[in-house]
């Protein structure tokens, strides 16, 4: 069909040819058809081939796949769009990414052929938020790469700052295996700089890169700088040495980011060295629930996030001391002036009669009290703010920790359709909010990392049952059914499982099922 785009491209040298592998719509196509095109709108993966770099390349006549011939997986995955082309030992496989509109899941396809032009065999699914493994929601892939033996698959969250990467990977020879894949790297493998150029951090897909001869892994993405103008950017780093030696990156774009920390207090002492570009606050006793303000792409910190903790900010030549409450009113403890620079070196030191002393580059800054508590830490940057911390040391704390996870999370998790789900304001609920299942066959999931779990659900006579699972394996039956109202409270708890990173689904077994919040602990590391 006569094409109006082909947005994204990558290219395969093999066999003495360069291998195109591209997106395309037809004329009529729109964002709101793309999904369920009718009858004289299509879209899908298209093949070209040049023996030079830069062309001519010539189109095969078919495509590799269509969105209007593709059954959708699952009940919603059908557009399919950005492929990448890979030669393997005895076959050629395009992986594809795909979307499930409204349902707000992307998912990686595999399909394979004995020559590049194809046909191709049916699209199978290899990584998914449905299954039963730990995928954090909102990741879209694109574009893959090869290195040794390995397919390596980034992705990247298309929550509102785009800014949390993961990384997938599987001997590429195994790679139509679903069970062959794995998360390699969640998060800590992209991060933006405080510059013009990379205002939005990336924007669009995550980076395209390629590892040379010479030991370094060479990347390009595409930001937008602050007028929102596209821009293209390199970046490389040697293979080998993926972290750098101390520290870490937090960056805010559109949206605030939250870097939190898995220790708990009260600590005795806290020691932050950083380099800081707009507001960044040091947060301590986080005790509120962490999740996105809705389960869709674009989505922020939900406002609860905010609440129940202790700050140290600096903004400007500011710094200010303040305690958040249950509802996120701002209550300031203490606040002076300082000379702001780009690099900011603090502590503050509680007494045992709960006296707490802020040093500011060495200097005693405010003496006086101020509250710990057994909450968790983290580092807080506003939006178009940006911190490159050298140093983090914590006192008197404890390596456990726990993090109630709101429902929005699950639902995100499990790339659910709102319109299966009623959502309430309800003091019932642990936090005043939460959805309630309108249809059989929802369900929800929360990635989580620790060794217990806790379920919290309101009772009611209009609810029914619904069964728990652990990692795709049935742990048990929850019946919030009650004879009246009955306020939320923990309705199912799991221990002794492995410390690390596990899923909890729910599922609905009969009635409506509530959807609350799941908190998640850790005990650490033995003798730790």
């Amino acid at each position: 069909s006569p094409m109006s785009s082909a947005p994204d491209v990558t290219v395969t040298y093999a066999e003495g040819r360069y291998h195109l592998c591209f997106d395309w719509g037809t004329r009529n196509w729109t964002w709101q058809t793309a999904a369920d095109p009718p009858a004289d709108v299509n879209s899908g993966v298209g093949y070209a081939w040049a023996e030079r770099p830069e062309g001519p390349f010539h189109r095969a006549k078919r495509p590799i796949a269509t969105t209007r011939g593709q059954t959708a997986l699952l009940g919603k995955y059908r557009r399919l769009y950005a492929s990448t082309l890979i030669r393997r030992a005895d076959d050629w496989l395009v992986l594809t990414l795909t979307d499930s509109g409204r349902y707000y899941g992307w998912a990686l396809l595999g399909m394979t052929a004995d020559a590049p032009d194809g046909p191709y065999s049916e699209p199978q699914l290899l990584l998914h938020p449905e299954s039963d493994r730990y995928h954090p929601p909102l990741l879209e892939f694109f574009p893959a790469f090869v290195h040794e033996s390995f397919l390596y698959a980034p992705a990247t969250s298309v929550a509102l700052n785009r800014n949390f990467q993961a990384l997938f990977r599987v001997p590429v020879e195994k790679a139509m295996e679903p069970e062959a894949w794995a998360l390699a790297q969640p998060g800590s493998l992209w991060h933006a700089e405080p510059v013009e150029h990379e205002a939005y951090g990336i924007w669009g897909q995550t980076f395209t890169g390629f590892v040379g001869r010479d030991g370094l892994f060479n990347v390009m993405f595409a930001s937008r700088d602050s007028a929102g103008l596209g821009t293209i950017n390199l970046a490389s780093r040697p293979w080998n040495r993926p972290y750098t030696k101390q520290g870490f990156v937090v960056s805010g774009h559109e949206g605030p980011s939250l870097a939190c920390l898995k220790r708990s207090g009260p600590p005795t002492r806290i020691e932050l060295e950083l380099e800081a570009h707009g507001t960044v606050a040091l947060l301590w006793n986080m005790t509120g629930p962490l999740g996105p303000d809705r389960p869709a792409s674009n989505s922020t910190l939900h406002p609860l996030s905010f609440t129940r903790h202790n700050t140290l900010e600096f903004a400007g030549p500011e710094w200010t001391l303040a305690e958040f409450d249950d509802d996120g009113n701002r209550h300031p403890v203490a606040t002076g002036q300082f000379e702001r620079t780009d690099t900011i070196a603090c502590s503050l030191e509680w007494n045992r009669k709960g006296m707490a002393v802020l040093e500011l580059g060495g200097t005693e800054a405010w003496t006086g009290p101020l509250a710990t508590g057994p909450g968790l830490f983290g580092l807080l940057v506003q939006p178009h703010s940006h911190a490159r911390v050298t140093r983090f040391a914590l006192g008197g704390i404890r390596p456990s920790f726990q993090l109630p996870l709101l429902h929005t999370e699950a639902l995100l998790g499990a790339a659910q359709n709102m319109a299966d789900w009623e959502d309430v304001a309800d003091e019932r609920f642990r936090y005043g909010i939460g959805a309630v299942s309108r249809t059989a066959s929802a369900w929800a999931k929360w990635n989580f990392e620790g060794d217990e779990i806790e379920l919290w659900g309101p009772g009611d006579p209009a609810y029914g049952k619904a069964a728990v699972f652990l990692d795709g394996e049935e742990a048990g039956i929850v019946d919030f059914h009650s004879a009246g109202p009955e306020e939320s409270s923990p309705v199912f708890r799991l221990t002794g499982f492995e410390d690390g990173r596990h899923t909890i689904a729910v599922r609905v077994v009969e009635g409506r099922m509530p959807l609350d919040v799941l908190v998640a602990r850790s005990a650490g590391p033995s003798g730790d």
